[in-house]
């Protein structure tokens, strides 16, 4: 009862928030862009943080857990690499999930691709956010700077540290230093390199190009023991997939993370010039949840951990992703189209 209350007014006043910056810019002229909106809500969610008790607060019930590497994740699902806003962060594990992934962090600061450059979209009649944000964030170092004492080790669940890069050098320096701001933290993480993004000079290229993640892992197992996720892209052919599928099973302690967001053309989604800076951009949402089942059962041919990303927001999508070959389930956009989505899964599991 009290979820499907919370679930209703959460909705509710995303509805309205939405609606009311949409015809403000269409009032003024304005191109429309859902990311005003965005902050508005989190600076909400971040105002009645002082209720979280009753409106977040949600117990994992036991029999949810999963370890895999030693990592101890109290509930399968996972809050994916997209935000970095401390008090939504921390409301979604408050809801139950196991661990949270910190938003692709790269060795500069970033300001990321001219607005607007995030939508709520339709397609195939199916409601999805569509994205060519750029990566905006710090900076590595700023971000090693609040890491260590960040308040969602508190939780003692594991952490997801998702790195960025132009380069091989800049995905392992970036790695050295949050090794060293974390050399006497007795907390549990891991890095997921993000190879699958777009939005960089040559991070994508590491994703097509199955020799350059072999040098990259190369690289950085040298140095580093804790688990690495290989965050790749469903925009790629199925049999670069599995030779990048062969190069992650050549390693210890690797989790690929099946799943990103898909590239499409703004025409496509019938978004208009003026309401999308770039050409194309990053589909995310349940339209995309076909290929993820596609890609899972591809990569579990290789006997390694699966994390499943891309469309993931009921229990059936769950089961038949388990069924398939996963362990790990990322989601990203029904946490924002709805959380409550978080300990509706827990207690059906």
């Amino acid at each position: 009862m009290r979820i499907s209350l919370f679930s209703f007014l959460y909705r509710s006043t995303r509805l309205v928030i939405t609606r009311l910056i949409y015809f403000y810019q269409n009032l003024f002229s304005k191109p429309k862009d859902l990311e005003p909106a965005v902050k508005i809500g989190d600076g909400i969610l971040g105002s009645v943080f002082i209720f979280k008790k009753i409106a977040f607060d949600y117990n994992i019930p036991k029999g949810c857990e999963i370890d895999i590497y030693n990592l101890k994740f109290p509930s399968p699902l996972i809050g994916s690499s997209f935000k970095s806003d401390a008090n939504v962060l921390d409301m979604w594990l408050r809801m139950g999930l196991g661990s949270i992934i910190f938003k692709t962090i790269m060795k500069e600061e970033r300001k990321g691709n001219p607005r607007p450059r995030l939508q709520e979209v339709n397609s195939k009649g199916k409601r999805g956010l569509f994205n060519s944000l750029g990566l905006p964030g710090p900076g590595i170092k700023k971000f090693t700077e609040e890491i260590k004492d960040h308040v969602l080790w508190e939780y003692d669940r594991p952490i997801g540290i998702s790195i960025g890069g132009d380069n091989k050098d800049d995905y392992y320096d970036n790695i050295q230093k949050i090794e060293k701001a974390l050399l006497n933290q007795k907390v549990q993480y891991f890095y997921e390199l993000n190879i699958s993004c777009p939005n960089t000079i040559n991070g994508q290229t590491i994703c097509e190009d199955p020799r350059s993640l072999h040098e990259l892992l190369s690289l950085v197992k040298k140095k580093i023991k804790h688990p690495i996720s290989i965050k790749v892209s469903p925009d790629i052919s199925n049999i670069t997939l599995k030779e990048l599928g062969e190069v992650c099973q050549s390693f210890d302690r690797i989790i690929i993370n099946a799943g990103n967001t898909h590239y499409r053309n703004k025409a496509e989604l019938g978004l208009r010039d003026s309401n999308f800076s770039m050409n194309g951009g990053g589909l995310s949402g349940v339209t995309i949840f076909d290929r993820t089942v596609e890609m899972v059962k591809l990569f579990s041919n290789f006997k390694i951990p699966i994390m499943a990303t891309g469309g993931i927001s009921t229990i059936d999508h769950i089961k038949v992703l388990k069924d398939s070959g996963a362990s790990l389930f990322g989601m990203a956009t029904s946490l924002v189209l709805d959380p409550y989505c978080v300990p509706r899964i827990n207690r059906q599991f």
